[in-house]
């Protein structure tokens, strides 16, 4: 059925939306929300996306929603702040109905249902490219949220998540990936851990650096090396899906590229003083967060990335242009 008026749309979205709590004045549908600040440092995140770009053809509308969150929620992780609330805008066409818009809402719900935070409103618009902008707010305790820029020489780089089955998606297509299962179910749903928030706010004056993984990872290595005026010297690769290695036969270039290229993974980079290194990986294993020490920061100027002394070839996904090397 399609969706006759604007205020059908905002009717139906409001049976999404959480109710006040305690404390606050401001309801779903009013001009703006209202909280209570959880902790002293609040961290937001604002990204936009496009649904056709971000629906694989094995993602139902309910499987779109639910990545775009984890999308928004794991910047916030990443920084060492706790998903609270999202406020979500999208553009949809006249074709749209209003099953459409359901499925939609009840994706972001699952991801607020998983990550533990609340779907607090948005707004409404008409456009034939449809899109979603999700705003996110979370809460940290962090003394120094790490930033991208702040690796040093010495410290010792972690990378959590897996990685693989993107880069096929990027590197082999998508009537490749469409054929192997394992592909469509690691990227079916992106998850995130969310637990992995209060270990970098726990530890934050010896993260001397982070980012998520959303734009490929060797982009991720690279933007964190270039913009903190370092190097970053990989020995090894991180955690990747056991299919990969049967895919690539055991082709180490092969592995490489697919862990590299991907993206949409949502792990996270960190870069951390050796002398806490033992501590800060013992909570990742408490937690049940993978991970692996892929290397370590070194002085340079030129802010490069190399693998077994090698440059690696940097690729990142570009809104504008697409798959891009650097």
């Amino acid at each position: 059925m399609k969706i006759t008026s604007e205020d059908e749309l905002i009717k139906l979205i409001l049976k999404y939306l959480d109710k006040e709590e305690f404390g606050e004045r401001l309801s779903p549908g009013d001009d703006a929300r209202d909280i209570i600040p959880r902790s002293l440092r609040i961290m937001f995140t604002i990204d936009g996306y496009s649904i056709e770009s971000a629906r694989l053809p094995w993602r139902s509308l309910r499987d779109v929603a639910f990545s775009i969150l984890t999308g928004s929620a794991s910047d916030l992780v990443s920084k060492g702040a706790i998903p609270y609330g999202f406020m979500i805008s999208i553009g949809i066409s006249r074709q749209w109905t209003k099953d459409m818009i359901i499925k939609l809402y009840e994706g972001f719900r699952e991801a607020c249902k998983e990550y533990g935070c609340r779907l607090l409103g948005g707004d409404t618009n008409k456009s034939s490219d449809p899109w979603i902008t999700v705003a996110g707010i979370g809460f940290s305790t962090a003394a120094h949220p790490p930033r991208r820029d702040g690796a040093r020489p010495g410290d010792i780089i972690v990378v959590t998540g897996y990685y693989g089955a993107m880069g096929i998606i990027a590197l082999d297509g998508i009537d490749t990936a469409s054929r192997l299962d394992w592909v469509k179910e690691y990227t079916k749903r992106p998850r995130i851990h969310v637990h992995l928030a209060n270990i970098i706010a726990s530890y934050s004056k010896v993260v001397h650096a982070s980012m998520d993984v959303s734009d490929g990872l060797s982009y991720t290595l690279y933007t964190m090396a270039h913009e903190s005026n370092v190097c970053f010297r990989l020995n090894d690769l991180p955690m990747c899906h056991e299919e990969l290695k049967d895919y690539c036969k055991g082709d180490q270039k092969c592995i490489l590229e697919r862990i590299m290229y991907g993206g949409e993974e949502y792990g996270v980079v960190l870069a951390i003083d050796p002398k806490y290194i033992e501590k800060f990986t013992n909570e990742l294993k408490d937690y049940g967060i993978p991970y692996k020490i892929v290397g370590k920061v070194v002085k340079c100027e030129e802010g490069e990335v190399y693998y077994h002394n090698r440059p690696l070839t940097i690729y990142r996904w570009d809104q504008i242009r697409g798959w891009t090397q650097l």
